[in-house]
């Protein structure tokens, strides 16, 4: 059996296949990003997880993963996979390769992840230019869940939120703002918590506040992360991840302002991956 993965740094979703390509079933765990996760995390989530109970009979992982960006970086994944999987022949490439593949349609695309980080390249049917780099969760990771989350508890902890939201957003975390930053510097991956306000901010959208921060959020991306591609409007744009599906309204008004176009927006691309590796 071959198992193919589609890792963000904060969920991972694993597509169980026979050799045809087709899916027998799909499991999730949390993501696993080099630049966060730990070789005993690792392990542990796995071995807790549905995959141990067919890991003998895997014979091929494919592992597409956020961070997986250079070969010190694969390697790290790639040693805990095979040590996991040990009948299995591993290969770990990055997440901004599952994206691009799966949003591909035989034309030159500007591919972009928005998730909990975010990243974007050029793909022209054979390689890939990454033109503006990723700088992580603290430097970068624009118009991501994580660059969202932090700008939300900066409004609220320096009280820039009307009463009525910031009654609402304590009462949504249930902790008080010295709780909530301590909880931020405290866990091993902040990033991932600062994700999950995202939803409380797109929940209440409606918010003048909250929709100036999406629309700015998402002019600098295309600032940085599209505009950065020489002759950018000649290409179609792909987007994909959960936070870009969210955003589509977003998307496609900075797009028009920008006089680029849309081709597709995809929340989750493990399905599309599949039949690329199959095909």
């Amino acid at each position: 059996m071959i198992l193919i993965a589609d890792s963000g740094s904060t969920k991972c979703v694993w597509a169980l296949c026979n050799k045809e390509g087709i899916q027998i079933s799909k499991h999730r765990t949390i993501g696993f990003n080099p630049k966060y996760t730990t070789i005993r995390a690792m392990i542990s989530e796995l071995e807790a997880s549905e995959l141990s109970s067919f890991k003998e009979k895997v014979k091929s992982v494919i592992f597409y993963g956020a961070g997986c960006s250079t070969k010190k970086k694969n390697n790290f994944i790639k040693n805990i996979l095979t040590q996991f999987f040990t009948k299995a022949n591993i290969k770990v490439k990055h997440d901004l390769e599952g994206a691009y593949i799966a949003a591909y349609s035989g034309k030159p695309i500007i591919c972009c992840i928005l998730g909990t980080g975010s990243n974007s390249c050029l793909y022209d049917g054979e390689k890939a230019i990454e033109n503006a780099p990723s700088l992580g969760y603290i430097l970068g990771d624009e118009a991501s869940g994580n660059y969202f989350g932090k700008k939300l508890v900066n409004l609220y902890v320096n009280n820039q939120l009307s009463p009525s939201l910031a009654t609402d957003f304590g009462l949504w975390t249930s902790v008080s703002k010295e709780k909530l930053i301590e909880n931020i510097y405290e866990v091993d991956r902040p990033n991932l918590l600062l994700a999950t306000f995202f939803p409380f901010i797109y929940d209440n959208k409606q918010e003048p506040i909250f929709d100036k921060m999406l629309k700015d959020g998402v002019a600098e991306f295309f600032k940085l992360h599209i505009a950065c591609y020489n002759n950018y409007q000649n290409y179609p744009l792909a987007f994909v991840g959960s936070v870009a599906y969210f955003l589509k309204d977003y998307l496609y008004e900075e797009a028009a302002k920008h006089k680029c176009t849309i081709d597709t927006i995809i929340k989750s691309p493990i399905k599309n991956i599949i039949t690329k590796n199959f095909s």
